[in-house]
């Protein structure tokens, strides 16, 4: 009994931090740590599959090719997973995809642990993962708004993007294992699994119940083009999309070159240096947002948009003239932490003004912006680093998103606007 009594005040103090508040919420709880274990598996998937591709095929462009499988759902799938999210009850569908998700990554396993693993068979159940996370991802981007009173909105919103950004912290574990013969790429693997199944079963003790509105004489295309429309006849929602898809495709299209630079610009001879530099990405990323759900002053919200997605552009730069793993992990970290906050601090602009009867389908074509450019430029620069080598795409890329984001800010008032005071009208319509 006084055990347990040490442990709750010690909790409700640790909620009671102002970058943790949205914590205090049970529901919402459950759901940020079941999709935290998500984040983790996925993270440790990625990893795993691409350094045995790499490993099997000593090619970048076949890193591509999974990559570019493992993204092109979240472009082929989003419109249906959308509206599912509108249609359905939101959590059913979240526990659904996650369940399904351990499936296809213990598939996985199963066939690095008895060795008989193919390229197309990496490929395939790359895209079958996929298609879960990118049906799982709008269904609880939509649920989060209904688990929290709106003071808190912003910061479980943006305690969310840790979930992806910031699970690459499972690194710091999965990556010395790579580097265990006896564990290696199937052990990670394994993990992942395990990480995918602890994630389900948190969303299993979720009991917010949540769902859209659609018009039920529109059908499934219909219903989803209103959610297109509705974001390109808001001038702010479109700046918010074309900066969010400028952003992913030219700074965070990295997953397919980073095996390669890491083992001819870092020296890497195993998984274990490539998954140390994503680690990286994840301490900073991780950082990044939990200083960001701190932040109150809404013009500091709007400063740091602008300065982190400077950064953004930035530091893929400094990591293609990195030379060393300690360099090229702090210039991952440096990634991580601008571009987590750059894209929590869109998503939330984003999730904060559209109403909820549209969430859903918002939510998806937030992610089909993302993970959509990133499925093509993955595939693209997977290739072109076989050609040119990893650096040259670093440098380039980081340089024309900085212009990208100078031009596009000089020539929007709006977009400066939100920049000077943080604030965005509420689109109602």
């Amino acid at each position: 009994m006084r055990l347990g009594a040490m442990r709750l005040p010690a909790a409700r103090r640790l909620t009671d931090i102002p970058h943790l508040t949205a914590l205090r919420h049970r529901d919402y709880r459950n759901t940020w740590s079941a999709n935290m274990c998500s984040g983790a598996a996925m993270w440790t998937f990625i990893a795993a599959i691409s350094w045995l591709v790499l490993d099997k095929s000593d090619s970048s462009g076949w890193v591509g090719i999974v990559a570019f499988g493992s993204m092109i759902p979240f472009l082929v799938v989003s419109p249906v997973s959308g509206v599912l999210a509108d249609v359905m009850d939101r959590r059913r569908v979240a526990l659904a995809m996650f369940v399904a998700g351990a499936l296809s990554v213990g598939l996985m396993a199963g066939l690095a642990l008895a060795d008989r693993v193919e390229l197309w068979q990496v490929a395939v159940l790359a895209f079958v993962t996929g298609v879960f996370r990118a049906t799982q991802e709008p269904a609880i981007q939509a649920l989060i708004p209904n688990q929290v009173p709106r003071e808190d909105l912003l910061n479980a919103i943006t305690l969310n993007s840790a979930t992806r950004h910031g699970a690459r912290l499972a690194l710091l574990i999965a990556a010395p294992l790579m580097a265990v013969d006896f564990i290696g790429v199937p052990g990670v693997l394994v993990l992942s699994t395990a990480l995918q199944v602890l994630g389900a079963v948190l969303m299993g003790r979720t009991r917010t119940v949540s769902s859209g509105r659609m018009d039920p004489e529109h059908g499934l295309i219909r219903n989803f083009m209103d959610g297109l429309v509705h974001i390109y006849s808001h001038r702010v929602l479109t700046l918010f999309f074309v900066l969010v898809f400028l952003h992913c495709g030219l700074t965070m299209s990295f997953e397919s070159i980073l095996p390669v630079f890491s083992r001819d610009e870092l020296g890497a001879s195993d998984g274990s240096i490539f998954g140390y530099v994503v680690m990286g990405f994840g301490v900073g990323s991780l950082a990044g947002i939990l200083a960001l759900a701190g932040v109150r002053d809404e013009r500091r919200k709007g400063q740091l948009l602008v300065w982190t997605g400077i950064a953004s552009g930035v530091t893929p730069m400094l990591l293609a003239v990195s030379g060393s793993v300690p360099l090229a992990v702090l210039a991952g970290a440096g990634m991580g932490a601008s571009q987590a906050t750059f894209m929590a601090l869109t998503l939330t602009y984003v999730q904060a003004v559209v109403p909820d009867r549209l969430r859903g389908r918002i939510a998806s074509l937030y992610t089909l912006h993302a993970g959509g450019i990133m499925a093509f430029t993955n595939l693209g620069f997977g290739f072109a680093a076989d050609a040119f080598s990893a650096p040259p795409i670093l440098l380039a890329t980081g340089l024309l998103f900085v212009m990208a984001l100078i031009g596009l800010s000089a020539g929007q008032r709006r977009l400066r606007d939100v920049y000077r005071t943080g604030r965005v009208a509420t689109v109602t319509t």
